[in-house]
């Protein structure tokens, strides 16, 4: 699992010459012989012979297609790891932080690197050998090494503040401060795209003026926190499993017999006046409605943040 700081920069499966060549090799394997079994077991009957002979690589394809799918390279501002799906059970992940790079290359080795431009990207661990880190089947890997080593130059706080890609394309070091030149509508995508890196959100939506009156008009009076929310000029709401972050402040104030639900940071956001809150029962029935993929024991939290 990622770190909650991570933001994923660049991701890419395998290349899909490794699916075929998978898809092929299996074939030859188990396909053929399969299907003269069943020529033989099914010889009279033409009609499912026939289904047979089409199902068979059929099955062998999607059974190849879903391990590859599952399969990913991924560049974050934190590491990069790779997460290979060989099988039902055999998978194999690995990592390597910049800061533990000593160095690191890219190679072509035979004719098909070539032909098809997929490459072997090798990191090399100043823990030595056991730590060194190793991805192959990587197409586009000239792209991937220049991000790689633009990271990797920068120090840790440079790399901390980088949470997109066009940044290192653009050449800069630092967070790009656009706001100004920012439509209302591209801040809302551009901070929705950021949530759904993080890898315990399931899905954001922004909320719009009539929600927010809903919430206003329906939610509990001691729950401050979803007030403060209500106050900000954008609200997004997000909905979450039983996997959280440990909250960036406490989520609860009492004193003497009174308690309230006070507003909390949240980090990953990085505007102005960000503040977030989960909302009370009668609330998060309402916004869980607004969601395709919700799960029974999904929570909902709600994050406004300012424009200027």
């Amino acid at each position: 699992m990622e770190n909650f700081s991570d933001y994923i920069l660049y991701k890419t499966h395998q290349h899909k010459l490794i699916l075929l060549s998978n898809f092929i090799i299996t074939y030859l394997k188990y396909g053929i012989i399969s299907s003269i079994v069943f020529y033989f077991i099914l010889k009279n009957n033409t009609f499912f012979l026939i289904f047979v002979l089409i199902l068979i690589p059929i099955i062998i394809f999607f059974f190849h297609f879903f391990f590859w799918k599952k399969s990913y390279f991924i560049i974050t501002n934190e590491k990069i790891l790779i997460k290979v799906r060989n099988g039902i059970f055999s998978k194999f992940h690995m990592n390597i932080f910049y800061k533990n790079i000593r160095d690191m290359a890219y190679s072509k080795n035979n004719i098909f690197h070539y032909m098809f431009d997929y490459w072997t990207f090798f990191a090399r661990s100043s823990a030595g050998a056991d730590g060194d880190f190793e991805a192959k089947y990587i197409p586009k890997v000239e792209k991937i090494y220049k991000i790689i080593n633009y990271l990797y130059l920068l120090d840790p706080k440079e790399r901390q503040a980088i949470t997109s890609l066009s940044q290192i394309e653009n050449g800069k070091k630092e967070i790009i401060k656009e706001e100004e030149k920012e439509t209302k509508e591209s801040i809302i995508t551009k901070e929705m795209s950021v949530l759904k890196t993080i890898v315990w959100v399931k899905e954001v939506i922004a909320l719009s003026n009539e929600d927010k009156r809903y919430i206003f008009e329906n939610e509990e009076d001691k729950n401050h926190g979803v007030y403060d929310c209500l106050k900000r000029d954008i609200l997004l709401c997000i909905t979450h499993d039983e996997i959280l972050r440990q909250p960036d402040n406490p989520i609860v104030h009492k004193l003497g017999k009174k308690v309230i639900f006070p507003s909390v940071n949240f980090h990953e956001i990085k505007r102005k006046n960000v503040v977030s809150s989960s909302p009370w029962i009668e609330i998060h029935k309402y916004l869980i409605k607004k969601f395709k993929n919700v799960d029974e024991s999904d929570a909902t939290i709600l994050i406004g943040f300012d424009l200027d």
